[in-house]
């Protein structure tokens, strides 16, 4: 009979059984307690390492015997053994000596061992670790983990040497070996008969071994508390309160252990933070089950097999109850693994004396890394600092256009590239940064993959390759901010030694509460960039920034004397503003264009193998002059664009016989506009109105449509009265490129275990073409902006009206795929076209239409997720039209009726939104119709407060004029003037003071205005205030007052500035306690020496570290240390 966990099964093995088990075993429960004589140095074969005494005395306790040791000749051996053999085995047990423990201590047992004990052919790990249990595996207290291979990993994975990219997921830097063969091979006998409930529970058996020390037993309490749950008080959980449990089902199990197999992680330190734990237990290519510190220093050079006992959750609730019994489980399970090993086979493996060398060179790699490991581990880990981070920076990732260009690449194309002088150069140091200039469509992209590999192969610690690819296909890749972002994130996950500056940004910007701006963020780079001791950058297509200046600037900083480590290739088309900008501070002899003919060389190698491996080519298989023709003509013709190449291609495959064919060749097109333009035209016109809906999505749209949504996209019917049918799917989605071929083409992407096909414009080039004024008409009209964005409009919101009322949030997402994209899109798309009679009829049905507004109102709010039923949508149309800047929408709803003070919606009402976006038309209009200008409600409580927050001075002084309350209390700033305050706009700062605005009121995020523009270091608005008789003392507010604000963020100038107002040096508050506390916690010497001059207590207490001087040594600023002390600091001040 099965029993529930907690306590395991009080089935017991029959008396025959235990008879039989006796007769084929020796006995399981005789084990020697009295050494006597046993075997030779040469007979030990398998070594049994453990690093804690509790697992020492567990694993003595498994030997049928145990022998005195022999003398051995290695005098450099440390170690202390216990001898013995268990079913035929002469075994070795070694334990890490009392209180040390990580991969470079198990190395050096097992190197000192090898030397004492020559013929060992593996070794096995055993003893207690941290689970990782997840919804999928129910890993419990006592359980046993055993290292096999899984995927990619070998069973055991070094985690504090691997990478996180830039994406969160999982990199690893190194190899770890698989387990030995015969160790694997054991495990299927074992499982079989452990997992067979008529089968005696043979290491429940073993577990009796120590019966008669009341330690071992099994704990009565299993505790599992949520990964946000952290451990309160104390040394066990009693503190912590049982609304934190997770819910776990009762466990039905027939055997005393249960046993789990597959991935354990080893690092130099103890995995203590839950939400750490499950990132690695739920990456899908990881599938951690366990967390230990010791393994890896094993694994390559020691054939070994790892077996954890489960002693707790790798989270804050650890203590010290289960770690005996969970050394115990494990050890049996070791023990029943040498029971099905047989010692004829393991005596035929090769023994590890070979590999003392090896093991000597990894201890000493092991020992220089384990000290950066501890660097970074904190930071990486602590609080899933990471996660916070990324989700903070979201930085695009450039993978993806690696990958798509990876799988477009032809192999052994771009060599020329990698054997050029330039290139051997630049990676010898001797140049710093490379141009390389081509045509539309010659590859640059491709070869930029090439380059990446290539240096990716020979990446040490010391020398860092970021990459970034702008993609005219991405919004999210198309500006210097998603730029700075994404090398921010990358630098920081792949260099420990520049994570400080990122983690200071993140600190002050309310850790990650309020966002960088582009010019914080470029310093914060700048300075990460210096400390890698090499930094190279790949950058593809800097014509498809949108930004170009911004992004020359940035680049021209490189050339800077602090960054002689970095080192970038940058790839484009060669333009004059590209040129000559480059050329200010670049090399003539850097900007490189990509040679033609090397490039035509690539070609023809495409060209040869897709001619031979193409099944529409096996046509010609018996014709081999034919295919030379194609190869000739395609090669010389192709003037080193690939593009125009795979175009031509593509066209051939679809000729049927010889004379189509030279047909074909005899008039290909002179180059990729007049190639496009035979494309479109040869549209059939079945398929035509297709083609240029997909088309139009794809030019204007902000991200790229998975084919799901294309297929969705194109089964739209435009006419009043055609409804959306699912039955006009495409019955193969995949054929959609059928309707346009050559102008857009599948990508696949992946993402934590997920994989997306997404529908593209094949090429930069094809864009281009498409919104310029080469395309013959009726197309020009058709891909104009004002008529492309109506016509997805009007398609986002036919597609929004079909589906049903009271739809789930789920069935929606699974049988609508466009419905997230219309619900979100369809307004930025109608901006650029209501001035259309069609779009904006389309508009005001869909208002009307209540079903699918409300549908629609629950999808857009971004501040929901999808849940499952969508709640009613209070928010009026007016309110969004205002938000988005549909003048045409508003006036035709006003003159509908529309209640212009309705209130609801993030800004409270349509006034306060229009005001937040900058739409001054919008507000004319809706002041026109009555809005009441000091309407109370929303984020920022009032429109005055929102327009004085976002800078539209004009705005401003419009309300002022229709009579806004200047002193109106309320919203996130508490007043107009704080709000302007904080974002550094003097402008309207100044027209609200020459209003009447009260310069010390009180309230919101700041306490004052003063406190604000302090923390924000805008000098010029500081001394305003204080001109208008700003309170230099006032209290309130994050930091308790100005003087402590600026010092905090480092403003100097502010400092001075206040204290020369009177600003008490010594004033308590806030989060520091006092202004000295906060510039030494920060490292600002100087403003620390001002404070000192102007009498501040050096001794004073309160705050984070309790005194200054605590503060400063707790973040190592060694100057100020200096001068806190020669201040008369008190060192022994408690803190």
């Amino acid at each position: 009979m099965a029993s529930p966990m907690p306590g395991p099964s009080k089935q017991q093995p029959s008396n025959t059984t235990m008879v039989s088990m006796s007769e084929q075993k020796k006995s399981l429960n005789t084990a020697t307690t009295m050494p006597i004589p046993g075997p030779s140095i040469e007979d030990y074969t398998i070594g049994w390492i453990c690093a804690l005494q509790e697992e020492y005395e567990a694993a003595c306790r498994m030997l049928d015997e145990e022998f005195d040791g022999p003398e051995t000749n290695e005098i450099n051996d440390n170690n202390t053994y216990t001898l013995g053999r268990i079913d035929g085995h002469s075994v070795v047990i070694g334990c890490l000596p009392d209180g040390v423990y990580g991969a470079s201590s198990a190395a050096i047992v097992a190197r000192d061992m090898v030397r004492s004990f020559p013929n060992l052919k593996f070794a096995l790990m055993v003893g207690i670790g941290g689970g990782a249990p997840t919804r999928e595996r129910d890993i419990r207290l006592g359980d046993v983990v055993v290292s096999a291979p899984r995927g990619a990993f070998g069973g055991v994975v070094q985690y504090d040497l691997g990478k996180r990219q830039s994406d969160g997921r999982f990199q690893r830097t190194g190899q770890l070996n698989a387990p030995p063969t015969v160790l694997l091979g054991a495990l299927p006998s074992i499982k079989r008969h452990h997992n067979d409930p008529k089968k005696p529970d043979r290491i429940a058996e073993h577990l009796k071994l120590m019966d008669d020390m009341p330690d071992y037993r099994r704990p009565a309490q299993d505790q599992l508390f949520r990964a946000d749950y952290d451990h309160r008080d104390g040394k066990n959980c009693s503190s912590c309160e049982v609304g934190g449990l997770e819910e776990r089902p009762l466990r039905f199990i027939s055997r005393e252990v249960i046993v789990h197999y597959g991935t354990i992680a080893s690092a130099n330190s103890v995995m203590k933070d839950a939400a750490e734990r499950d990132r690695y237990a739920q990456d899908p290519e990881l599938n951690v089950l366990c967390f230990e510190m010791e393994a890896a220093g094993l694994m390559n050079n020691f054939p070994c097999l790892v077996i954890r006992g489960v002693c707790d959750y790798s989270d804050s609730h650890k203590n010290d109850e289960w770690h005996k019994y969970a050394a115990l489980t494990a050890a049996a399970y070791a023990r029943e693994l040498l029971y099905e090993l047989k010692p004829q086979k393991v005596s035929t493996l090769e023994s590890w004396a070979g590999k003392l060398a090896e093991l000597q060179n990894d201890v000493r790699e092991i020992h220089s890394t384990t000290s950066r490991i501890y660097a970074g581990v904190d930071s990486l880990n602590s609080d899933g600092h990471l996660d916070k981070l990324k989700k903070w920076l979201s930085p695009p990732d450039p993978s993806t256009n690696l990958n798509t260009a990876k799988e477009k690449r032809h192999e052994g194309t771009g060599g020329w590239f990698i054997d050029s002088a330039a290139f051997v150069e630049w990676k010898l140091g001797s140049r710093r940064h490379l141009w390389l200039h081509g045509l539309a469509g010659c590859g640059k992209t491709v070869l930029t993959s090439t380059i990446l590999d290539h240096l990716q192969g020979i990446q040490t610690d010391s020398y860092v390759c970021l990459d970034f690819f702008f993609d005219f296909r991405d919004q999210a890749k198309q500006h210097l901010d998603n730029l700075l972002r994404s090398l921010a994130f990358q630098l920081y996950s792949r260099c420990i030694d520049s994570q400080q500056e990122l983690n200071s940004l993140f600190a002050s910007h309310e850790d990650g509460k309020k966002q960088p701006t582009t010019e914080s963020l470029s310093k914060a780079v700048h300075l990460m960039m210096q400390r890698p001791h090499r930094l190279q950058i790949i950058l593809d297509a800097l014509d498809e920034c949108t930004a170009r200046s911004e992004l020359l600037n940035w680049m021209e900083t490189l050339s800077d004397s602090k960054l002689t480590n970095v080192y970038f290739i940058a790839t484009s088309r060669r333009e004059e503003e590209l040129e000559s900008r480059l050329g200010r501070w670049m090399d003539k002899e850097n900007m490189i264009p990509l040679n033609s003919n090397l490039v035509n060389a690539d070609i023809r190698s495409y060209t040869e193998a897709r001619l031979r491996q193409s099944s529409e080519f096996m046509r010609w298989t018996s014709k081999p002059d034919v295919l030379k023709d194609i190869e000739s003509v395609i090669g010389r013709k192709s003037n080193g664009m690939f593009r125009w190449a795979v175009c031509q291609l593509d066209n051939l495959e679809h000729c049927l016989d010889k004379d189509e064919l030279q047909s074909a060749l005899d008039s290909l097109p002179q180059d990729l506009n007049e190639t496009y333009s035979r494309i479109l035209t040869s549209i059939p016109e079945g398929r035509r109105e297709k083609a240029v809906r997909i088309l139009q999505f794809l030019i204007y749209s902000e991200r790229p449509l998975t084919v799901e949504e294309a297929v969705d996209v194109i089964a739209i019917p435009l006419d009043p009265y055609g409804q959306f049918d699912q039955n006009s799917r495409l019955p193969r989605p995949n054929e959609i490129t059928r309707l346009c071929s050559s102008l857009v083409s599948l990508v696949t992407t992946g993402s934590a275990g997920k994989t997306v096909t997404q529908l593209e414009l094949a090429h930069f080039s094809v864009k281009e073409y498409l919104i310029s004024t080469k395309l013959p008409e009726p197309f020009r009209y058709k891909f104009s902006e004002p008529n492309s964005r109506g016509s997805i409009t009007r398609s986002c919101l036919a597609y929004l009206t079909c589906i049903k009322s009271g739809e789930s949030i789920t069935n929606i997402a699974a049988q609508f795929p466009l419905a997230k994209y219309s619900a979100k899109y369809w307004m930025d798309h109608a901006k650029h076209a209501e001035t259309l009679n069609n779009v904006i009829e389309s508009i005001m049905d869909f208002f009307q239409n209540s079903t699918a507004y409300t549908t629609w109102g629950h999808l857009f709010n971004a501040a929901r997720d999808w849940n499952e039923h969508p709640e009613p949508n209070t928010i009026r149309p007016l309110y969004f039209a205002s938000l988005k800047g549909l003048n045409t929408v508003v006036q035709a709803l006003l003159e509908k009726g529309a209640d212009v003070n309705a209130q609801g919606g993030f800004y409270g009402n349509a006034l306060q939104a229009a005001f937040s976006r900058g739409h001054d038309k919008i507000v004319q209009m809706l002041l026109e119709k009555g809005a009441d200008v000091n309407a109370q409600g929303g984020l920022y409580g009032n429109a005055l407060q929102a327009a004085s927050d976002k800078g539209h001075d004009k705005i401003v002084q419009m309300l002022l004029e229709k009579g806004a309350d200047v002193n109106a209390q309320g919203g996130f700033y508490g007043n107009a003037l704080q709000a302007a305050s904080d974002k550094g706009h003097d402008k309207i700062v100044q027209m609200l003071l020459e209003k009447g605005a009260d310069v010390n009121a009180q309230g919101g995020e700041y306490g004052n205005a003063l406190h604000a523009a302090s923390s924000r270091g805008h000098d010029k608005i500081v001394q305003m205030l204080l001109e208008k008789g700003a309170d230099v003392n006032a209290q309130g507010g994050f930091y308790g007052n100005a003087l402590h604000a600026a010092s905090d963020r480092g403003h100097d100038k502010i400092v001075q500035m206040l204290l020369e107002k009177g600003a008490d040096v010594n004033a308590q508050g806030g989060r520091y306690g006092n202004a000295l506390h906060a510039a030494s916690d920060k490292g600002h010497d100087k403003i620390v020496q001002m404070l000192l001059e102007k009498g501040a207590d050096v001794n004073a207490q309160g705050g984070e570290y309790g005194n200054a001087l605590h503060a400063a040594s707790q973040e190592g600023h060694d100057k100020i240390v200096q001068m806190l002390l020669e201040k008369g600091a008190d060192v022994n001040a408690q803190g």
